[in-house]
């Protein structure tokens, strides 16, 4: 069992608790604004309501004026151009933008999509192959390429210039021999916002080839954004919030059909229903076959068609969730067996026969579970395929850096990894990475912790109060749900709802509020009647039968100190 420690953070300076606006709002909302660190009007004016006007110009960033003058070419001159896409939400959300935005300037273009077993992680053989085999002059890789040297290079050799669209981190080695490189992350690059997917890459591509044609495809920049963790801050922020109307008026016929399929109803799509619906089916096809499925069903203006697609990934996603059930309840038992907890901070297991394609999701499980930064590796043979998922402060790529002599390929940005592993190495990589977590770390980065923005009774939850809250979102990494802590409250009995595993009414002794799980967590609740406790929570607002209420979405309770 892990403790959980409880951390009400302080703010900075006395100052920063009122921090001025031109609008009024109320001092707990102004609390909450200082938390996120915005002091002035124009910050909060910003951060409140900062949309498609605020976005970034796109010529600011290093590489994009060759991109576009290396494209605008190809037009010209009628060339083919290969947009290289990836397996995952983000590489197909990025590819689906590219081949959008050449579609409008007619640039004869075709995509491909590596096969996670086939292909493995980077830039594809195969597609050099398949490229100079077809008359491809220029190759377009978005969410890989930035480690693709030698591949590059040989592109280059068969007559096939390249540019590259990737945020993952810059390698050791150096950068490919690219005709054009957009990745903020480079040496010189002006660019002010550097977390970027690469499906915002793309769009920021599109938006300088086709202007504010590009805004269309804002509602694939959402999903790339929330489904590859990348922080909702800066212009992330401001493209998921267009974005997330966009994905609500359905406009895109895959996306309608898509969401009608996993039976979303929601009028307002927001960032948990692409996180926890949308997402994990355009990602069953890359991980259980090929994602091309997912593409089509973005690129499709056949309803028909779009019935289709959006079935086979309904499938492939059940398929999916099989699998990472098997998967995840093997890795636990293998971290029960053979992880010293006192000993290890990282946990890395390994197994043959696990499904390569949902190996990441459950090194998430083992996070949610363990707290401790995950390495799960997928075995055939002599070889390994791994995927590593992380805690909050620990960084996975400089990790992997340390123990890049025990490794092939490898690949990522903090929070999230992949890499190639032999058998016989395994035990050193387990070995370097806890050496690593160690002498870095210091040890409180292992221990499970909430973190508290503010202590507040119930009456604080003022229908003005409430209604600031909301625009506070759209929630995500970076932008977390602000979390709270009530002190002595009870539960309330009202009658058979009282009684629900996922249901509970909790009261101050005025004032009563529903309280529900939080994520896929049970209520933390196991007092005697009439006992107190403390309440740790966010604050979430759930619509039924047209009528809404605000729910205490319960993180953790702890009976009441003096």
């Amino acid at each position: 069992m892990i403790q959980t420690v409880w951390a009400v953070r302080s703010l900075p300076d006395p100052a920063a608790a009122t921090p001025k606006a031109s609008v009024e709002y109320t001092p707990l909302f102004l609390k909450l604004l200082a938390r996120r660190g915005l002091q002035s009007s124009s910050q909060i004016e910003e951060f409140l309501y900062g949309g498609r006007a605020s976005l970034l110009n796109p010529f600011l960033m290093k590489g994009v004026a060759e991109a576009v003058e290396r494209l605008q070419k190809a037009q010209v001159r009628g060339e083919k151009v290969m947009v290289h896409g990836d397996y995952d939400v983000d590489g197909v959300t990025g590819a689906a933008i590219l081949s959008l935005a050449l579609e409008k300037l007619k640039i004869p273009h075709e995509t491909f999509l590596p096969e996670r077993k086939r292909d493995g992680y980077g830039v594809s053989g195969e597609a050099i192959q398949k490229a100079r085999e077809r008359g491809v002059r220029l190759l377009v890789t978005v969410d890989c390429g930035i480690t693709a040297g030698e591949a590059i290079k040989r592109a280059r050799e068969i007559g096939i210039e390249t540019i590259v669209l990737d945020h993952h981190q810059i390698p050791a080695s150096g950068l490919p021999p690219a005709a054009a490189i957009l990745n903020p992350l480079q040496e010189n690059c002006a660019y002010p916002f550097k977390e970027l997917s690469a499906g915002g890459l793309a769009f920021k591509l599109a938006q300088a080839l086709v202007g504010a044609e590009a805004f269309e495809f804002l509602d694939l920049a959402t999903l790339s954004t929330i489904a590859d963790l990348a922080p909702l801050r800066g212009e992330n922020r401001n493209i998921v919030k267009e974005g997330l109307r966009r994905l609500s008026e359905r406009k895109r016929i895959g996306i309608k059909v898509l969401a009608e399929s996993a039976r979303l109803r929601a009028r307002e799509i927001d960032s948990r229903h692409v996180g926890f619906i949308l997402a994990p089916r355009i990602n069953a096809s890359g991980r259980m076959s090929s994602a091309q499925t997912a593409l089509r069903l973005l690129l499709t203006s056949n309803e028909r068609e779009a019935r289709s697609l959006a079935g086979i990934l309904e499938e492939e996603n059940r398929q999916r969730r099989e699998e990472e059930k098997k998967v995840t309840n093997e890795a636990v038992n293998e971290v029960e067996r053979s992880v010293n907890f006192s000993r290890d901070k990282v946990l890395v297991v390994a197994r043959e026969g696990w499904h390569a394609g949902v190996i990441g999701i459950a090194a998430s499980r083992l996070v949610e579970r363990y707290h401790r930064p995950a390495f799960v590796v997928a075995l055939e043979g002599e070889k390994g395929k791994g995927s590593a998922r992380s805690i909050r402060s620990f960084h996975l790529f400089k990790a992997l850096q340390a123990a890049q002599e025990c490794l092939g390929e490898f690949g990522g940005h903090e929070q999230a990894a992949g890499f190639h592993v032999e058998r016989r190495q395994i035990p050193a990589l387990r070995n370097r990475l806890n050496e690593h977590a160690l002498s870095v770390y210091p040890p409180e980065v292992f221990l499970k912790s909430i973190e508290i923005d503010l202590e507040i009774s119930l009456s604080d939850l003022t229908p003005q109060f409430l209604k600031e809250f909301q625009l506070l979102g759209p929630h995500g990494v970076g932008n977390p749900k602000p979390v709270f802590l009530t002190r002595k409250l009870a539960l309330k009995n009202l009658g058979a709802a009282s009684g629900s595993k996922s249901q509970r009414w909790v009261t101050d002794g005025k004032l009563i509020f529903e309280a529900a799980p939080s994520g896929r967590n049970p209520l933390p609740f196991d007092f005697e009647a009439g006992a107190h406790f403390d309440l740790v929570y966010t604050i979430s607002e759930r619509c039924w039968e047209g009528e809404s209420r605000v729910i205490l979405e319960a993180k953790d309770a702890k009976p009441a100190g003096p």
